[in-house]
């Protein structure tokens, strides 16, 4: 039963914080009442006014910080306190490792049945400079009193914030939407506005590859505009390392950030990324990891914990444009990568080709319907990778997993939360290996992991 909630909006209080929540925000107790606090950490002492209660949680905004952690720092981002992009700034990094093994440990000990005390729950794998790291931005246009911009929206608001350079971002990137932004201004494009439904330009997505220094650009528009053709020459004549400019019409409204089609303004249909001595060609709306650097220690941590000799089934479910697939192909004797998206198999299925590798097959479909009537024509593989979306893995294909009894499960995680779920569906059947995480998006709250699971006797 839901707690009732003692305290209303306006209140003002003082708040011991135990611990950082899934969201980055501080987290105390108010007569055992959860109070959730952005910017607040942990063994610090606050005031806080309460913003909003809900039924067993209150929601409060800091006003001032009487007893300081040691591990608080200046936040070197001038938009830290307005962005929202990065939730946990304030906090000293190696403390931010810290915290998100411990995210790991909550969630396990919320949904799970198992003490994760006693599970190999390991350091959290850091990077040496985390900041520059973000090799794709996907960032909103609007029109300002200074012209035209590019920025984000404040976290639960409509609230624009310019920026105009973004330290977690590759500094490539900022360089090539800064360039962009000033060539648009110049043909005097407008962004669309909301409020009058005018304007053409929504968001512009930039994509980096550190390995080939190949850069891909989308236009996301309300309609195809005059004279684009000649921006996009333009864009790639002033900018010798973008390698494609494409277009996509969308409708304002739409969560989804690509339209239903993608249209190649200037330049080749894909850029190419290496890893070691295989190279990989990505379409703009195929999936690619946003951290270079920790997406190669990922794919390093995926080969260890798969454990491959040479002569196992691997089946790879939410395989994207077959990076994973491709790789472990060496050390096995066939893989099979299963994905929705349409655009990351056409990507996958070229990349195999390309890389000459022959013991790959990949299927578009979804992964729920598609590994059952794999495992019933081809039997139970030797080793189930899956990389699913935050919402986790699907009820169906755990009781799939579960029928078929295979012997090693590999899990890269992006929610805790969705994880703990999931793992505590398999617990009867398979043992916790270990849990490897790694920060993939430092300064931010996200928790990327990978665990590692044997079927039990």
């Amino acid at each position: 039963m839901e707690k009732a909630n003692i305290l209303s909006v306006g209140e003002i209080i003082s708040l011991d914080v135990k611990k950082q929540g899934i969201n980055g925000e501080g987290i105390g107790y108010h007569e055992q009442l959860a109070v959730f606090v952005p910017g607040a950490i942990a063994l610090e002492t606050v005031q806080v006014e309460i913003v909003d209660t809900k039924p067993g949680f209150a929601i409060g905004r800091m006003l001032s910080v009487t007893k300081t952690s040691e591990k608080r720092v200046t936040p070197p981002c001038s938009y830290f306190e307005k962005c929202g992009g990065c939730q946990m700034q304030h906090i000293d990094y190696a403390e931010q490792l810290k915290s998100k093994r411990h995210l790991l440990k909550q969630a396990l000990k919320r949904y799970t049945t198992q003490d994760p005390d006693r599970i190999d729950i390991r350091k959290t794998i850091g990077m040496k400079n985390p900041f520059g790291y973000r090799n794709k931005a996907q960032m909103p246009f609007s029109n300002t009193n200074f012209g035209l911009a590019l920025g984000l929206y404040e976290v639960n608001s409509n609230r624009f914030v310019q920026i105009d350079e973004c330290i977690v971002q590759d500094p490539v990137v900022n360089a090539v939407n800064k360039k962009i932004l000033t060539l648009l201004t110049e043909a005097k494009y407008v962004a669309y506005d909301h409020m009058n439904r005018e304007g053409i330009l929504l968001n512009l997505i930039t994509r980096h590859m550190k390995s080939t220094g190949a850069v891909q650009v989308t236009l996301v528009v309300t309609r195809k505009p005059d004279g684009i053709a000649a921006i996009a020459s333009k864009i790639m004549h002033e900018l010798p390392q973008v390698k494609s400019v494409f277009l996509t019409v969308n409708a304002p409204k739409n969560t989804s950030m690509f339209g239903h089609s993608i249209e190649l303004l200037q330049g080749v249909p894909q850029i190419e990324e290496k890893i070691g001595d295989y190279s990989f060609k990505l379409s703009p709306d195929a999936f690619h990891q946003l951290n270079t650097d920790q997406m190669l220690l990922l794919y390093e941590e995926i080969r260890k914990a798969a454990l491959l000799t040479g002569v196992e089934r691997v089946v790879d479910c939410y395989s994207g444009i077959g990076i994973t697939s491709i790789l472990l192909a060496r050390q096995a004797a066939s893989v099979v990568g299963i994905d929705y998206a349409e655009a990351s198999v056409k990507d996958a299925k070229q990349n195999a080709i390309a890389n000459r590798v022959k013991n790959v097959v990949f299927i578009q479909d979804r992964v729920e319907k598609a590994l059952p009537d794999l495992l019933a024509k081809k039997g139970v593989p030797d080793v189930i990778i899956f990389d699913p979306p935050r919402t986790g893995i699907e009820d169906a294909v755990i009781a799939e997993v579960i029928k078929a009894k295979a012997p090693r499960l590999v899990y890269v995680s992006c929610n805790p939360s969705t994880l703990a779920k999931n793992l505590h569906d398999l617990e009867a059947y398979y043992n916790i290996v270990y849990i490897q995480p790694i920060d993939m998006f430092p300064h931010t709250a996200g928790v990327e992991s990978l665990t590692l699971l044997t079927r039990k006797p």
